[in-house]
């Protein structure tokens, strides 16, 4: 087909014109009412002689006694220079852009609508189609809204960049972010930088371990390795710079963007900011040796911070070291049974003695143990010495069967009802592991990476599971 020649073409607006002034005015209202939201008839004297809308509640906003009335008495006043221009048809450009403007209805925001119009040489009429544009300015709102919400959530976001960063800079504390896979130095503070060292060049982007010395290095990897899949901080100590200074660091494990990163904080062997021995020195407290106790106890302060322990709460909680407890809110290993530990604080502040309560101990590994608590309070000193008695979690846990013993199947059959499910599958997983993990070490002559090879683990997962199952000091029976 021949696209339509500028005759043609001009002989249809012809044509068109031609249809309109012979249809009476409520067949052309009607005709146009098919493809617009609102069309006017506007006579001779600017006033409406015909209208249409497609939405009933258009007509709150004046459109309903509309006939009769000039078209700038409905609209705000605001719009009514718009009106006036687009009725004089002064601006060809602009009717074809067409002029919004709105009208108001008291109660509810203004309805704004898009006005062309259309009029021609023996037409009485002047024809104003409009387009209202309600969901438009409400997705412009809604934009204008989000940027501003976005805007302010990144002014929170630089102020509280700025914030940590001065903190992490201006920090006393020699602090290093690594990344966990590469094993290089993402940032440093200044503490770090004159601790450890770099001069001028600095050590971000450099392998952390190229900062220590070569016989150093293995065990730093090692530990990096063990932090990222430990639940609880790394110690290592007596580790030397390259520069010859001793130094202890403490490894942590976070995640970053999906990623396990570590910060790394560490001070000169001796230096009276180590963890354990600040904490105790800022509160010029003395906490007694709990050494003698007989069974797992710390000592804490009235904030129920740890200022002492003993070896058994470290059994007890899986903690690798006292320095890594000391400090810690005892409340760390009750996050299951917060408000047992805050009803158990609130009757020794009352009664200055508790004896056998009873609540559950959640330790690093995520594993929950019954225990009788009991707690004597030094009103002088605001020391709490608290006592630990491990309970065990049912009298049917010590009969469970080892895997492979005849009675296995009778045996589980037994505890069906009397132990939690989950708990059968744990302990039976436990029991599986430890033993193939002590396979393993038979085969291979307690070599530790063949062992983990054979087992398909990591050097560093087969450290963390040995420490679990108390193989540390594992030697096979020949």
């Amino acid at each position: 087909m021949k696209p339509p020649n500028g005759k043609n073409a001009m002989h249809g607006a012809e044509s068109a014109v031609s249809l309109l002034k012979s249809l009476d005015a409520g067949s052309i209202v009607a005709l146009v009412g098919l493809g617009a939201d609102i069309v006017l008839l506007i006579d001779q004297d600017q006033k409406i002689a015909r209208i249409h809308y497609t939405d009933p509640d258009m007509g709150r906003y004046g459109l309903d006694k509309a006939v009769g009335q000039r078209l700038q008495d409905l609209v705000t006043i605001e719009s009514v220079p718009k009106v006036d221009a687009m009725l004089a048809g002064r601006d060809s450009a602009r009717q074809a852009r067409g002029y919004q403007v709105n009208h108001s209805c008291e109660g509810k925001p203004d309805l704004p609508v898009l006005y062309s119009t259309f009029s021609a040489e023996g037409f009485a009429y002047t024809l104003a189609v409009g387009r209202e544009l309600r969901q438009q300015m409400l997705d412009q709102q809604r934009l204008v809204e989000t940027q501003m919400e976005l805007e302010a959530d990144y002014r929170e976001l630089q102020e509280a960049e700025a914030r940590y960063r001065t903190a992490f800079r201006v920090s006393s504390i020699a602090h290093v972010m690594l990344d966990g896979e590469r094993k290089t130095v993402l940032d440093a503070n200044a503490a770090a930088l004159g601790l450890i060292g770099g001069g001028a060049t600095g050590i971000v982007g450099k392998p952390f371990r190229d900062l220590f010395r070569k016989q150093d290095r293995e065990a730093l990897g090692d530990a990096i390795g063990e932090a990222r899949h430990s639940a609880s901080p790394v110690r290592l100590d007596t580790l030397k710079t390259v520069k010859g200074d001793p130094v202890s660091l403490s490894l942590r494990s976070y995640r970053e963007n999906g990623v396990t990163n570590l910060i790394v904080s560490a001070w000169q062997n001796g230096d009276a900011q180590e963890a354990g021995s600040m904490q105790v020195e800022r509160r010029n407290e003395r906490p007694v040796d709990l050494a003698d106790v007989p069974e797992p106890a710390v000592q804490t302060n009235d904030q129920g911070q740890i200022v002492g322990a003993n070896t058994l709460f470290l059994d007890l909680t899986q903690a690798p070291s006292i320095p890594q407890v000391v400090g810690r809110s005892l409340g760390t290993w009750f996050t299951k049974t917060s408000l047992d530990l805050h009803v158990f604080y609130s009757r020794l502040a009352e009664e200055q003695a508790v004896r056998g309560f009873t609540t559950t101990l959640t330790d690093n590994l995520g594993g929950d143990r019954p225990v009788l608590m009991s707690a004597r309070r030094n009103p002088e000193t605001g020391l709490t010495q608290v006592i630990f008695v491990a309970q065990p979690i049912s009298i049917e846990r010590r009969a469970i069967p080892a895997p492979g013993s005849p009675d296995q199947a009778d045996g589980f059959a037994n505890l069906v009802g009397r132990v939690p499910l989950k708990d059968l599958v744990r302990e039976s997983l436990e029991v599986i592991e430890k033993i193939c993990i002590e396979a393993a070490l038979d085969q291979t002559n307690n070599n530790r990476a063949s062992a983990a090879e054979m087992l398909g683990l990591s050097r560093q997962s087969l450290y963390i599971k040995l420490r679990r199952h108390g193989l540390e000091d594992y030697r096979p029976s020949n």
